[in-house]
Formats: C-alpha cells, sequence, structure tokens
C-alpha cells in the first residue's frame, strides 16, 4: 500500500527556506574558502651573494601578483652547479637572512639545506605545497635564464601545473624567440615580467671583491660587511 504524505502549506514553505539557507551557508563557505587563498613567493637561487637587484624583482612581483610573502631559499647544491663552484650554504643562507631583515614580506627558508644533494626545483615546490596544503598557492620566482632549466622535467623534476612561474627578464627581451623554447604544456603556467634596469650582477660583484673594488650600492650593508669578514670571494 502506499503512503501519501502532504506537508502543510507552512511546513512547506519552512522546507523550503531551510533548504535555501543550507544552500546559502554552503556558497559562503565556498566564498570563505577562495577568499582566504594565500599567495606565496618562492624565489629560489644560489645568492652567491643576494644583491640589490633580487631584493627588487622580489619587491616587484610580490606587488604585482599580490603575494603575502617572498620566500627566498638558497640552493643547497644545485644539480646544474658544482658545489666547488659557490660559496659554502651556510655562507649564502646568513647573507640572505641579514639581507632581508626588517622587511616583514621575506622570509628565508632552510628547506634545500637542510636535504641531502643533488636538491631539484620540483622537490622543493612538492614540500611547499605539503606545508601550506590546498589554501596555498605557490609562484615560484626565477631568472629568465634558469627558467629553462627549471621546468625541464629530468633536471629539476617538475611537471606542468605543479606551482605558477615568474620569470624576470632583462627590459627588451625576445618574446617570440623565448616563447619558442618552453613547451607549450607549461606556457599557462609561466608568467614573465621585465625586472628593474639594474647592472648588478653575483658574478660582478664577486669579480669586484676578488680585485678588492668596492661594490657599495650593490648589496645590503650588511651583506657587504658579511663578506668582508670572512674573506668570502678572496
Amino acid at each position: 500500500m502506499m503512503h501519501v504524505f502532504i506537508l502543510h502549506p507552512v511546513s512547506w514553505i519552512v522546507h523550503l527556506l531551510v533548504m535555501q539557507g543550507d544552500l546559502i551557508m554552503r556558497a559562503c563557505q565556498c566564498d570563505s574558502e577562495k577568499e582566504f587563498l594565500h599567495k606565496f613567493g618562492i624565489m629560489g637561487g644560489t645568492f652567491d651573494p643576494i644583491h640589490f637587484g633580487h631584493l627588487k624583482i622580489a619587491e616587484m612581483i610580490r606587488l604585482q601578483f599580490e603575494l603575502e610573502k617572498v620566500i627566498f631559499v638558497p640552493s643547497h647544491c644545485p644539480p646544474h652547479k658544482s658545489i666547488t663552484d659557490i660559496a659554502p650554504v651556510e655562507h649564502r643562507y646568513e647573507m640572505v637572512n641579514r639581507a632581508i631583515a626588517g622587511n616583514p614580506f621575506f622570509e628565508a627558508s632552510r628547506i634545500e639545506i637542510e636535504r641531502g644533494c643533488p636538491t631539484y626545483a620540483g622537490d622543493t615546490i612538492e614540500a611547499f605545497k605539503k606545508m601550506y596544503g590546498t589554501n596555498g598557492e605557490l609562484y615560484f620566482i626565477t631568472g629568465l635564464d634558469a627558467l629553462l632549466t627549471i621546468i625541464n622535467r629530468d633536471r629539476s623534476r617538475t611537471y606542468p601545473g605543479i606551482c605558477r612561474f615568474i620569470a624576470a627578464a632583462r627590459p627588451g627581451y625576445n618574446k617570440k624567440e623565448i616563447g619558442k623554447h618552453i613547451p607549450d604544456d607549461f606556457q599557462p603556467s609561466i608568467a614573465i615580467v621585465e625586472e628593474p634596469a639594474l647592472a648588478i650582477s653575483s658574478t660582478e660583484i664577486r669579480r669586484r671583491v676578488k680585485a678588492r673594488l668596492s661594490i657599495a650600492g650593490m648589496v645590503p650593508e650588511q651583506v657587504k660587511n658579511y663578506i668582508i669578514a670572512p674573506q668570502l670571494y678572496i
């Protein structure tokens, strides 16, 4: 025997209001989750040494992409460089700490220092993704030249969609030529920005230190003093 239930008009209205309220609460919850999506920049590099160019680029990208903070990650032993060709990682990490001191939007990470060699960009990105979970959106910041190595699966253990990539390019770079070297499946995840026109490079700083020339205006004062004390790059 089939039972037929007839809702009283008032009960039916109450039922609809409850259903509507539940839908609104779910929608608000989804909006709240989206609202609290945290955007972090991960700036990897040897930082041998860190200089004003790195700091200017990091701040420019932080503002342009509305990042909560930029995390500087000194490479421990990158697979594309010989560890004997770069200063010990503890020195480079200390210089980064001194360079960013006082900036509440910058921090340094030992995540690669605490891993064994070699250290791959893809492994570092995955570690940060695990750390921040689904509420974290990662932007890996690097130079344009380094980008072509980082998006190489075999050399860096990355893959399309692992994160967003932001590459800093010198003014006047050839977009069409660069595009030829970026695989199609990586293209949607990559943004290229022009870096400030600063004629500063770590290579030139090391050369000048070795020649006992001034590096004033190229690195923060705290970094300059740190380089001089243990006679780095001499």
